[in-house]
């Protein structure tokens, strides 16, 4: 029989217990930098790390005061760090989550470009960095249970927990109020997750609700003009880091223009040579100058690039001078040289068309005509909640194309009194240079946004060249394909007579258009592929320059904050023009000199004066081809509403819209 008496057993004191507790939760820790505390507790692991061991902020001195502007009693409560590849920009998100754990706990959450990324980067970075470092292991209980509050996404700790998201699920990014929020690789989140706006700006909905809310923005840029930590940098206080010249101790920002090929950095004051070995000290004695300093209290915004990384922890000069010399001889090596060694968006020879420019272009003809060469009349519509923009194109040979009209009609997509408006427009008709009238031939509307109430007001339209559209995400789309059946009956089984959506590869068709406005840089006017009247709206040539060619993603990208329905509805009456009934593409030079005898008859000229002449009261020409039947047979109108008398335009003055009752 077990004897008790002899059994001699140290229990611990229950008051000790709640004692060590209270007083622990009562303390108040010893204020200490972001900087100080990854010093004295941050350990790098082995995998992942070129210098495994003890964190030394000396080693990056850069970093120093961009960490310390996220300890506590710091005043400043955003934080952006533009940047190439390598030189410690995540290392300081994670400095901070160990931070926020063991000394400020708080609600943070982590958002990474997709979940799997933070999969990833929660098993390979962050836990091999919490089981090195005890004060955040006696925290964070291990993932042994299910009710541990460890798993690979959340993590509880006493008085917060961490949260790590993805910005391609917007359900992560809704969990929960958030005091510190970190966006890492914030470039590559979506402008736009669900409907409900883009990644970022849900994300930071999270920390609405706390006055002391900090946010830390890491990422490498991207496009220019499309680019998100461009435009965090931007409204920050746009530091950069001055480092003192050897030689005459001039402070100065390392420029890749100064790097020579052999790999060493030409002094821009003294013009002397800068050997690397000098980087050390210069890095030591470098210092944070901010171009906006009164924006310093509130957001720190900082550049960092490969030139500045400690030796031995980054691409030395005389590699980044290699890589330079590699990228001037190969465009898609260009783009990934300047966001990840120089960490600037980039911006090439195919992006720089500007609305400037365009506009220069335009001619001495005004809207609502077409001059010679015009011959297929197409549109574009694309659907907004309060209104319709509208685009109308001539075309002509080789695909040439003549800006008729971009109008945008007040409208509310849900009422068919707005939609009988759009169809009134469409139904007008445009002279040509020889006085002949010339309707719509096809029009293409955007189902992307109001899907049903587009789909009802096509519908019955279609026989008639309007067309549903969608635009497609994939890069490699062709600009149009085949349409096929949205609609079924009650009993599942399509409908024959239902409406047709046909797939647009906007990325293609976008592609294509911007290569030719390049082109007709050096382009006389008349051989021009794309012609603008003297008459369009100023901000017209900025929505068509609105979208930048990202080369890595291969896909075409709205500038932050811009509008681009000109482009859009350009893309659309492009389509349009390619569509079956149309095929411009396709046409023989038979069919287009059958058109243009029929529609600029060889006695008339751009100054002939006579009166409008509809087609429809003209005999049919003999066409060369089924679709040459379809481009001269104009009386066919886009809308089924009535045409007005001859030289009746009541589109041609702004009072028009008076008749929306």
């Amino acid at each position: 029989m077990l004897d008790l008496d002899t059994i001699d057993v140290d229990l611990a004191s229950g008051t000790d217990a709640v004692l060590d507790s209270w007083r622990r939760g009562w303390t108040i820790p010893e204020p200490i930098t972001l900087s100080a505390w990854a010093d004295k507790y941050r350990k790098l692991p082995k995998e992942g790390s070129s210098e495994a061991g003890d964190w030394y902020t000396s080693r990056m001195p850069f970093l120093r005061e961009i960490m310390d502007c996220l300890h506590r009693e710091s005043t400043v409560r955003e934080i952006t760090i533009k940047k190439s590849t390598q030189v410690g920009g995540t290392e300081v998100g994670i400095n901070w989550l160990g931070y926020i754990i063991e000394h400020a706990p708080a609600s943070v959450m982590y958002v990474l470009p997709t979940i799997d990324t933070a999969r990833k980067f929660s098993e390979q970075r962050l836990t091999p960095a919490i089981n090195l470092m005890p004060v955040l292991q006696e925290r964070i209980p291990p993932a042994r249970s299910r009710d541990s509050g460890n798993t690979t996404l959340m993590k509880k700790f006493p008085g917060g927990v961490l949260v790590l998201s993805g910005a391609n699920s917007s359900a992560s990014l809704a969990s929960m109020p958030i005091m510190y929020l970190i966006l890492d690789e914030l470039s590559k989140y979506p402008t736009d997750l669900d409907d409900q706006g883009g990644a970022e700006q849900q994300a930071l909905r999270r920390t609405s609700s706390y006055v002391r809310r900090k946010v830390l923005r890491i990422s490498s840029a991207t496009i220019k003009d499309a680019c998100a930590i461009s435009a965090a940098y931007d409204a920050g206080d746009q530091s950069r880091y001055y480092v003192p010249c050897p030689h005459c101790a001039r402070k100065q920002v390392l420029m890749i223009d100064q790097v020579t090929d052999d790999g060493q950095y030409l002094c821009v004051a003294c013009g002397r040579l800068i050997d690397e070995h000098h980087k050390t000290r210069m890095l030591e004695a470098g210092e944070w100058i901010a171009l906006f300093p009164e924006r310093s209290a509130s957001h720190r915004s900082f550049h960092i690039w490969s030139a500045m990384a400690a030796i031995g922890l980054g691409y030395t000069w005389r590699e980044i001078a290699d890589m330079r010399a590699e990228a001037r001889k190969d465009s898609a090596k260009e783009v990934v040289f300047v966001n990840t060694i120089l960490g600037e968006a980039y911006e090439g020879a195919s992006q720089k068309v500007e609305a400037n420019d365009l506009q220069l272009r335009a001619g001495k003809w005004v809207r609502r005509t077409i001059p010679r060469g015009g011959f297929i009349v197409t549109a574009g519509v694309d659907v907004q909640v309060n209104r319709f923009a509208v685009q109308i194109v001539a075309w002509g040979r080789n695909e040439q194309a003549w800006i008729v009209d971009y109008v945008e009609l007040p409208a509310d997509p849900t009422r068919k009194e707005d939609w009988d408006i759009l169809w009134d427009f469409l139904a007008q008709p445009v002279a040509n240079a020889a006085g002949i009238t010339l309707h719509i031939s096809a029009a293409a509307v955007d189902s992307g946004n109001w899907t049903q109430e587009v789909y009802n007001a096509v519908r019955p339209r279609q026989s008639q060249g309007v067309m549903a559209i969608k635009g497609s995400k994939d890069a490699t789309k062709p600009i149009i394909g085949r349409a096929s059946k949205q609609e079924v009956d009650t009993k599942g089984r399509t409908q024959r007579k239902g409406v047709n959506l046909w797939i647009i590869g906007v990325n293609s068709a976008k592609s294509t258009l911007m290569q030719r406005l390049l082109g007709d840089t050096d382009r006389d006017e008349e051989s021009r592929l794309i012609h603008f009247p003297k008459d369009l709206p100023d901000d017209y040539y900025a929505m068509l320059t609105a979208e930048r060619f990202d080369l890595a993603a291969k896909r075409w990208l709205k500038k932050k904050g811009a509008r681009n329905e000109a482009l859009d509805t350009l893309v659309y009456a492009y389509a349009a023009a390619l569509s079956p009934s149309i095929r411009i593409h396709v046409k023989r030079e038979a069919d287009w000199a059958a058109m243009e005898a029929k529609l600029e008859p060889a006695n008339d000229d751009l100054f002939t004066t006579r009166a409008p002449l509809a087609i429809a009261a003209q005999p049919r020409p003999e066409a060369t081809s089924t679709t040459e039947q379809t481009a001269v047979q104009t009386s066919a109108a886009v809308v089924a509403r009535g045409t007005p008398p001859a030289g009746a335009n009541p589109f041609a003055s702004p009072d028009w819209l008076s008749r929306r009752d």
